[in-house]
């Protein structure tokens, strides 16, 4: 047994790792549970890899990010193990899934023709006030592991969020989309950058679309989007339980 294998065991013990979508005991290393890993992730063909959604709506609407990787879907259900996952993220500091879907995100990309490579990466920001509340960054975190996994330059200099009353995940499609204008850019130049964007939740796509087109605005050339999972639209609840 390595010092590092002993160490990683040691802290098992100490601090239980555990999966984050059903809480069963893991070993140290592991994310999430071979069950749920399973359940967890999304086929890479069962989504539009330009607008990220699994029903395509790239004929309704324009979407400032080039393409887009997702690693999972997501409902508002609490047994769906995604949704689970998530709420350990943000709530519990179980930064399990941050991880599986950096390294899922990098897979993907590194795997894929589609994409090619990439300068920087970033990641959609939270306002100072509630990230010192929450005490990280969930986008930021998925963001910088990834670029860990992609061995790139992780950039948290580039985009800022203003306050806002309210959370974007308690708005419905049309107030999301006049939210988004709390978002801005710094002054930077990132002239013909190729840049992934991360976040962890695909609802609407307003966030990541307003965010894409600022770091554009400075001058990107092309911006995707990275995201942990796509929130399941109601037809397709429908048609993922057919």
């Amino acid at each position: 047994m390595t010092l590092t294998t002993l160490r990683a065991s040691l802290i098992n013990i100490v601090l239980p790792n555990r999966c984050p979508a059903c809480d069963r005991f893991l070993s140290a290393g592991e994310r999430l549970c071979p069950d749920c890993e399973t359940a967890v992730l999304l086929p890479h063909d069962d989504y539009c890899h330009s607008c990220g959604k699994m029903r395509c709506l790239c004929k309704k609407r324009t979407f400032a990010y080039d393409q887009a990787i997702v690693v999972s879907r997501y409902q508002s259900d609490p047994e769906d193990p995604v949704f689970r996952a998530i709420w350990a993220l943000k709530n519990s500091r179980n930064q399990n899934f941050a991880y599986f879907a950096a390294i899922i995100m990098a897979e993907r990309i590194k795997h894929s023709a589609d994409y090619g490579s990439f300068d920087l990466v970033t990641a959609v920001p939270m306002h100072r006030t509630k990230q010192r509340m929450r005490g990280f960054n969930q986008a930021a975190l998925i963001g910088r592991l990834l670029a860990q996994e992609l061995e790139i330059p992780y950039r948290d200099d580039l985009l800022f969020k203003e306050r806002s009353r309210i959370a974007q995940h308690n708005l419905n499609a049309a107030e999301r989309a006049r939210n988004v204008s709390t978002f801005g850019v710094n002054d930077v130049d990132l002239d013909g950058k190729r840049i992934l964007l991360c976040d962890d939740v695909l609802t609407t796509g307003n966030t990541l679309k307003r965010c894409a087109s600022l770091l554009r605005e400075a001058g990107a050339a092309h911006v995707y989007a990275a995201v942990a999972a796509v929130r399941l639209r109601s037809a397709e609840k429908e048609q993922s339980a057919g």
